[in-house]
């Protein structure tokens, strides 16, 4: 193949996204000259989760984020937790798409030999909750979750190189409330 075309043809990707206001769901618009997708409006806020992510633990461990940009009605993202001993115990797959009247995220998650999760075997799903430009909230959908015992989650980007995730679990009938956990991972790359 032509290199000279395909330096054409990679620097037309880069074109950046379209990006659209609100959360509410709507249909992606064609793409100018078949280059790119538009984004949809349900999702464009989420960009600010686009990058590679990295969160150095005291423990020795490292957890890393990877969210590619949203195109079309999707975006997709992969994490995985590195140990000390560079043994990774877990990955997670995740896609968040806009779908007719809400916003899903879809989450696999499978050990470090990629064997499924008895408990996980099917996916967990939750629906976006709220957002803005910085901030997506998502909570468990009605409809056969599999979120075990969370109550939400959130990404939010307080500036261009933090990625703050908030994990928080469902708080049991009189017991009292745990602590949310939260990774604040820096852009990397």
């Amino acid at each position: 193949m032509n290199p000279r075309l395909v330096a054409v043809v990679f620097a037309s990707l880069a074109v950046p996204s379209l990006l659209l206001g609100g959360c509410a769901s709507a249909p992606a618009r064609p793409a100018a000259h078949g280059v790119e997708p538009a984004v949809d409006a349900a999702i464009a806020p989420l960009a600010f989760m686009q990058g590679n992510w990295i969160l150095s633990q005291p423990n020795g461990a490292t957890i890393e984020e990877h969210w590619q940009a949203p195109r079309g009605t999707a975006l997709l993202g992969s994490f995985r937790r590195i140990l000390g001993n560079g043994v990774t115990p877990f990955y997670e797959f995740t896609q968040i798409v806009a779908e007719k009247d809400r916003v899903v995220l879809r989450q696999i998650h499978v050990h470090g030999n990629f064997d499924t999760d008895p408990r996980r075997a099917e996916p967990m799903v939750l629906v976006m909750e709220k957002c803005s430009p910085s901030m997506a909230t998502f909570v468990p959908a009605k409809d056969g979750a599999n979120a075990g015992a969370l109550a939400r989650v959130t990404y939010s980007a307080p500036d261009r190189n933090t990625l703050l995730l908030v994990v928080e679990p469902r708080q049991e009938a009189g017991k009292p409330a745990e602590k949310p956990l939260e990774f604040r991972m820096r852009r990397v790359g």
